[in-house]
């Protein structure tokens, strides 16, 4: 049970928070009630390269989003050696009707590949979706691409936002704020983002608990 005027998460935080950070959350149930999507997006062998493009202007109105794009890559088979964690995309703020590019990756000397895309809404506006569009290509030096896949998330959703109210350490997993659950955040078991104002820091966290409101 967390203590009065603070959430619990279910593995400690990375980074420590001051109270310049802001919390994201959905209130809503089920698979559709979090503030943040998160994709495993395995890439075909005989490829030479790809980006990931986070299109903000899939609907008219909507907010921010923060994202991020990471790669884990196999780049030899004897003893299965891997690359993790190679960021195409830091955390990156993508304003309503923009859109950002990754920087692209390659992986002429690659067996095998996974995109781990993450997507948050940081603005509390109703929001329509945002578009992931993720490209391939077969030759390492030509322009021409190919559409792996385009998936669309966040739909049909708004975000609220909790400010943290103390500083929240790294290494533990209690986060100090103002009323949870008159801030929604009282949806346990849901991912939340939180917005810190070193953007490096932001982090998606799955929320173990809610304390009452004082």
């Amino acid at each position: 049970m967390a203590a009065i005027d603070t959430i619990e998460t279910l593995d400690n935080l990375q980074f420590t928070h001051e109270n310049t950070a802001d919390i994201y959350t959905v209130h809503a149930d089920g698979q559709a009630g979090e503030s943040v999507k998160t994709l495993a997006i395995v890439l075909p062998m005989d490829i030479s390269g790809a980006r990931v493009i986070i299109n903000n202007n899939y609907g008219a109105t909507g907010s921010q989003v923060h994202a991020r794009v990471r790669v884990t890559e196999v780049t030899a088979i004897a003893g299965i050696t891997k690359t993790q964690n190679t960021q195409p995309l830091e955390w990156t703020a993508v304003a309503l009707g923009a859109a950002v590019e990754s920087a692209e990756i390659d992986l002429s000397a690659t067996f095998a590949a996974t995109l781990h895309i993450d997507v948050a809404i940081t603005g509390i506006i109703a929001h329509l979706g945002t578009e992931i569009i993720v490209q391939i290509r077969k030759e390492a030096t030509v322009d021409e691409w190919t559409e792996w896949c385009r998936p669309v998330v966040l739909s049909s959703l708004t975000a609220f936002k909790t400010d943290v109210r103390s500083t929240a350490a790294a290494n533990q997993n209690v986060i100090p704020v103002n009323n949870p659950t008159a801030g929604n955040l009282n949806h346990i078991w849901k991912s939340i983002f939180i917005l810190d104002a070193i953007v490096a820091n932001c982090e998606i966290c799955m929320q173990s608990a809610c304390g009452a409101d004082a």
